[in-house]
This record gives structure tokens, C-alpha cells and sequence, in this order.
């Protein structure tokens, strides 16, 4: 989608998504002309018939019987062509429903993690699925109902030009009244449709929440409170969508209205042309045919308009992820070292977040040699996991450097780099896929064989075979058939075979009951044996096998060294290793 969406003009982004197809729209297009043709050409059958019988000769009715005939034929083709014309226009629909909603995933992969941390995960849901399906109802309108009042217009001009140019001056009348009804409502659409999207991505991320809550919602007997909540939001919904379909009605019936008070002078104006001699009755009536066709038409043109306002809204909402500046480029930069060796220096780094008051990190200088299995511990909000999303190449630094093997990350394309990273998180994502998918995701071709020996390293492997369907068991929607140690060893499991040559902790025993803990941790010394570590601890425990503590606080390293050593200082590491003995003991 690079360089096709502009959020700033919608419509000039509304055919560049087209850009790839133009020639099956063009052929769309002409299928709709023809086969469209016997409706727009009808009053004019009719007004030939009455002519043909006023006055009435005696070949009248084979004159009738030849226009007949000839209407039929032009008749006969619709069915086929308008199948045919179903057909391109869905397939050219859906194409760019695909086309949008891919180039909508793929740049979510690809904005920086500032980005999601700002957006609601179900927000960004709502722009690939409404959003997508509001411009899909777009182009479907413009296509059927827009696409016919335009027609019908050029034929009925064209016509009145031909046979009685005075009433075409009249028929183009109605052009202007249909655009002095835009510009009257045309703000009023915008805002409300705003209004309304706005409403609808906080109804998502509410009823989204509901959903995360409901255990401790039902644990703190809530449910009257939240259902509460959650029934405000449906209300300012309800609210807004009243507004909306109001104000929709409003402008139907005043368009209605309009058309209708010129139909009716339309029909005047035929019949003092025909006391006048000026057109036959059969002109009148064709007239008065077209005009109704002319009206229709201009009003399913005006119909477009609430449809074109929800699109437009929906193409900028879009905008807000296609259009986001916080976008990882790696363009043109060289690939991570293969395989790292796993060597990683801060060089005088600090970093402050874009919105933070205060530094959250400052002037960190630290090297971790390959294979070094460093902890970082401290109170919260010291540092440590801004330190690792750093060493990840989440965040770059305010200033100074971090380095692999001697790189800039910020030179590197880091998902080569990131590829060679195993995490294991204090809350492990799965999805509700099997076992088997969920250790290997990602990956190809990984053999049972293989699979199962990462389990038994993992501290799995009994509790795999015990499942029904062992490797093909479903594990429920985000792992919910799973024990807290039971999920952190499945993380574990799915770094190990990726064979990584880092290894980041964040946490990874936190959570844990005594007996989960002593499972993960053997796994855990499985995973980082000879593999340069960074593990966020705070529970000590899970620090006893590192080589070397930093102890951060306020975003600055207090003290770095080994247990023994940092214990017998008697400094920073000492108290909170105190504080947390204490905490045991109570």
C-alpha cells in the first residue's frame, strides 16, 4: 500500500486501491451500462407506444409489436450480463478487501512497540474488521446505487436534449438542489460518523476488558457493577447511533421532499407543453417517466453521501495504523551477525520515554560477555525491563549504544537478530491451537522426535503424554486447561527449539507456587546453559545461577558483582535481599 493511501484525500485513495485493477473496473463499469440499459430505456419504449396509438392508424399495433420485439432483445441480455457483472464486482471487492486488510496486518508487525503500547489491541481490531467493511460497503454502493444514478442521469439528459431541449434545462434543475442538500448536511454526516466510530472502538475495548476481568469480577462478586459498566457504554452507543440514523432520515426526507415538489412542476410543465402543442402525450409521458427515473436517481446519488461519510471516516481511521511514522524500517541494512555470538554492551546509555516525566534509564554503561548469564534486580520502576526491551531492540536509546557482537542494533535489521532470541515472559501467550502448534509456532518441519525431546528438557514431557491427544491435545483459548508452571515451561519449551543463542527472562518464576518454581527453574538452567542470559528478577531465587547482579534503582546501576560478593557489601542488594526474607518470614 506504499504511496496508494493518503488519509487526507480519501477519494483519490478510494481508486488507487483499484490501481492493480483497473481494467476489470472499466470492464465492470461497461457490463453495468449494458445491462442496465432496458431499465433506463423503458419510458422511452412507452412514450413510442402511446404515440404509436394517438392517433390510432391502421399499423399501429404492428408498429407497437416491432418496438416490443426490439425492447425484448435488449432485454434478453440482462440476466447473463448482470450475473457477469455480479461476479467481476465482488470478485474486484473482496481482491481489495484481501489487498487492505493484509497491508493492514502487515504493518502492525512492522510499527515499533510505542505504538502498540498507545493503542488498544481491540481499537486496532475494529479498524481491519469495520473499518475494512465500511469502505467494502463504499465501493459496493458506488457501484450499484451510485453508478446507476449517474447513468440514469446522462440518459435522461441526453435524451431531453435530443427531443426537447427546454425540459432538459428543467431536468438539470435537480443537480443543484441534490448538491444544496450536501452542502447542508455535509459536516453534520462527517462528524456524527466520527462520533459514531469513535464509540464503537471503545464499546470493543471495553466489552474486550469485560471478557480479560471476568475471574476477578466474579471472585469480587462485581457482576451488577460491571454489567453497569459495560450497559453505560452500550447506552452512549445507542445514544450516538439514534443521532446518527436521525439525522440520516432527516436528510432522505428532506431530499424526498425536494424531488417530489419538483416532479410535480415537472408534470405541470409537460402538460402546458402539450396544450401548447409543443410535445405529443407520449412525450409527456416519457418525460414524466424520466423525471421520476431522474429523481430516483439523483436520490440514490444522495444515497451514496451517509455511506461516502463512514467510508471516508473509515479511510482516515485506517490511515491512523498505514499512515503511523512509528514504523521499524530496515531497509538497506545489513543482517545480525550469523550466529551471534552473544556478546551485548550498553555504552553510556539512557533513555527516557517520549511521554515520561523522568529518565528511565541514565548513563548505563555494562557489558555482557557470550554466554554470560547476567541478572538485573531491583524495586519497580527501576529499569530493569526498559534495560531489556533495550537489549531486545524494542526501544532505541535516548543516547549512547547498544551493541551485538560489536553492531549498533540500530544499524542491524534486528529481526534476523531477534530471530536468535528466546523469551520466556512472566505471562506466557498461547493461542488456542494444540500443543504442538503452540511450542512450534513459527516454525516448519520440526519432527515429533525433536519436539518431544525439547519437552522432556523442558520439564514436559510427562505431562505431554498424559494429555488425550499428547501433541495434537487443543489447549484452550489462551492456554486456559493449563497450571501456571505448566505454561512457563511450555515458554521454555518454545525458545529451546529455537535453539537460540540469547536467552531474556522477564520474571519468568514470579507467579509461581513452590513446587512449579523448582520444575521451571530446572528447565530453566536446561535453556541458558551456554547462552548469554539477561533475566529480570524479583524473587531471588531465580538469580542463584547467574554469574554476575546489577542492582538498578532510579534508572541508574547501584551495584553489579556475584551473590556472595554483593551479600557480603552489605549495600542496596543486601537490603532488598533482607526485605524479601523478611516477606517470606510474614
Amino acid at each position: 500500500m506504499d504511496g496508494r493511501f493518503d488519509s487526507t484525500h480519501p477519494g483519490r485513495t478510494l481508486w488507487r486501491l483499484f490501481s492493480d485493477q483497473r481494467r476489470r473496473v472499466f470492464g465492470t463499469v461497461a457490463l453495468f451500462v449494458i445491462k442496465q440499459s432496458p431499465a433506463s430505456l423503458f419510458p422511452l419504449a412507452v412514450g413510442m407506444i402511446i404515440d404509436a396509438l394517438t392517433p390510432l392508424r391502421d399499423g399501429s399495433f404492428h408498429r407497437i409489436l416491432w418496438i416490443a420485439g426490439g425492447y425484448l432483445l435488449l432485454l434478453a441480455q440482462n440476466p447473463l450480463l448482470h450475473t457477469a457483472f455480479a461476479r467481476m464486482m465482488s470478485g474486484l471487492l473482496r481482491q481489495m478487501q484481501f489487498t487492505l486488510r493484509s497491508a493492514l496486518v502487515e504493518r502492525l508487525q512492522q510499527l515499533a512497540v510505542t505504538f502498540h503500547e498507545e493503542n488498544q489491541s481491540s481499537a486496532l481490531q475494529t479498524k481491519i474488521l469495520r473499518d475494512v467493511d465500511a469502505i467494502d460497503g463504499l465501493c459496493r454502493y458506488l457501484f450499484l446505487n451510485g453508478l446507476n444514478g449517474v447513468l440514469v442521469i446522462i440518459y435522461v439528459t441526453v435524451i431531453a436534449l435530443v427531443r426537447q431541449p427546454i425540459l432538459a434545462l428543467y431536468f438539470l434543475l435537480t443537480v443543484p438542489a441534490g448538491i444544496a442538500l450536501l452542502k447542508l448536511f455535509d459536516r453534520r454526516f462527517r462528524e456524527q460518523y466520527k462520533a459514531l466510530r469513535i464509540e464503537t472502538e471503545q464499546m470493543n475495548t471495553r466489552v474486550g476488558e469485560m471478557l480479560l476481568m471476568l475471574p476477578v469480577t466474579r471472585a469480587h462478586g462485581l457482576e451488577e457493577q460491571e454489567t453497569r459498566s459495560v450497559r453505560s457504554v452500550f447506552q452512549r452507543l445507542r445514544e450516538r447511533g439514534l443521532q446518527v440514523d436521525t439525522l440520516t432520515e432527516l436528510f432522505a426526507s428532506s431530499s424526498w421532499f425536494t424531488f417530489i415538489v419538483l416532479q410535480l412542476a415537472c408534470l405541470v410543465f409537460s402538460a402546458w407543453l402539450v396544450t401548447r402543442h409543443k410535445i405529443t402525450v407520449g412525450d409527456a409521458v416519457m418525460y414524466q417517466a424520466y423525471f421520476g427515473m431522474l429523481i430516483g436517481a439523483v436520490q440514490q446519488a444522495l444515497g451514496v453521501f451517509p455511506a461516502l461519510a463512514q467510508g471516508h471516516d473509515a479511510i482516515r481511521s485506517i490511515g491512523e495504523i498505514l499512515e503511523s511514522p512509528e514504523v521499524e524500517d530496515y531497509r538497506g541494512k545489513p543482517s545480525a551477525p550469523m550466529p551471534a555470538r552473544g556478546e551485548i554492551i550498553f555504552e553510556q546509555v539512557s533513555f527516557k520515554y517520549p511521554r515520561g516525566r523522568e529518565v528511565a534509564l541514565q548513563d548505563i554503561s555494562l557489558r555482557i560477555a557470550e554466554g554470560e548469564t547476567v541478572a538485573f534486580v531491583g524495586e519497580s520502576g527501576a529499569g530493569k525491563s526498559t534495560l531489556v526491551n533495550l537489549a531486545m531492540g524494542f526501544r532505541p536509546p535516548t543516547s549512547g549504544r547498544v551493541l551485538l557482537d560489536g553492531h549498533d542494533l540500530q544499524e542491524l535489521d534486528l529481526r534476523t537478530y531477534r530471530r536468535q532470541i528466546g523469551v520466556v515472559p512472566q505471562t506466557t501467550i498461547l493461542f488456542s491451537g494444540s500443543l504442538r502448534e503452540n511450542v512450534t509456532y513459527g516454525l516448519e518441519h520440526v519432527s515429533d522426535s525433536k519436539l518431544w525431546d525439547i519437552l522432556t528438557e523442558a520439564n514436559l514431557g510427562e505431562f505431554a503424554r498424559a494429555l488425550p491427544q499428547q501433541l495434537d491435545t487443543t489447549l484452550g483459548e489462551n492456554g486456559t486447561r493449563l497450571s501456571g508452571g505448566q505454561r512457563q515451561r511450555l515458554a521454555i519449551a518454545r525458545a529451546l527449539i529455537r535453539e537460540p543463542r540469547i536467552i531474556l527472562l522477564d520474571e519468568a518464576t514470579s507467579a509461581l507456587d513452590t513446587e512449579s518454581e523448582r520444575q521451571v527453574q530446572g528447565a530453566l538452567i536446561r535453556l541458558t546453559q551456554g547462552r548469554t542470559t539477561l533475566i529480570v528478577a524479583h524473587r531471588f531465587s531465580t538469580i542463584r545461577q547467574a554469574h554476575r547482579i546489577v542492582v538498578l534503582q532510579g534508572g541508574k546501576i547501584m551495584e553489579v558483582g556475584t551473590l556472595q560478593e554483593l551479600m557480603a557489601r552489605g549495600g542496596h542488594f543486601t537490603r532488598l535481599a533482607n526485605l524479601q526474607s523478611f516477606a517470606r518470614a510474614v
